[in-house]
């Protein structure tokens, strides 16, 4: 029973790291996300690898220059839920996605964006590999 007790206390231990640092990864991807009508910041979800959902918000007809607080924690507030929601027994690996259909000219780069793009999922990968 000690044995038993041990394990479980282990996992959930080991559980909570794993949570603590995927949400280190969604506040890094909430602060380097911009925010415009907020539409691309609100379509970061994380999801069991394999699963074909997450959140697609668009940006037309919406308003611009939103209030960067605003979204900020109402995106951070979405990426707690899904850590929260992540059974970590059943899901072997999750990832950070963004649906949103300009995700990629925001990544990336385009004219309208008046940048060389923000790179959010790139500086993701380099900083937590």
């Amino acid at each position: 029973k000690s044995i038993s007790a041990k394990l479980s206390k282990l996992e959930e231990m080991a559980e909570g790291k794993v949570k603590e640092r995927l949400e280190d990864i969604a506040w890094s991807i909430v602060k380097w996300s911009p925010v415009d009508t907020g539409a691309y910041i609100l379509s970061h979800s994380l999801v069991p690898s394999g699963f074909g959902g997450g959140r697609k918000r668009s940006s037309k007809n919406k308003p611009r220059n939103q209030d960067e607080g605003v979204y900020r924690a109402e995106a951070m507030q979405q990426l707690k839920a899904d850590i929260e929601a992540l059974d970590l027994k059943e899901t072997s690996s999750a990832l950070f996605r963004n649906r949103a259909e300009h995700a990629p000219k925001v990544e990336t780069g385009e004219a309208w964006t008046n940048t060389d793009g923000y790179w959010v999922y790139t500086k993701v990968g380099d900083v937590y590999g």
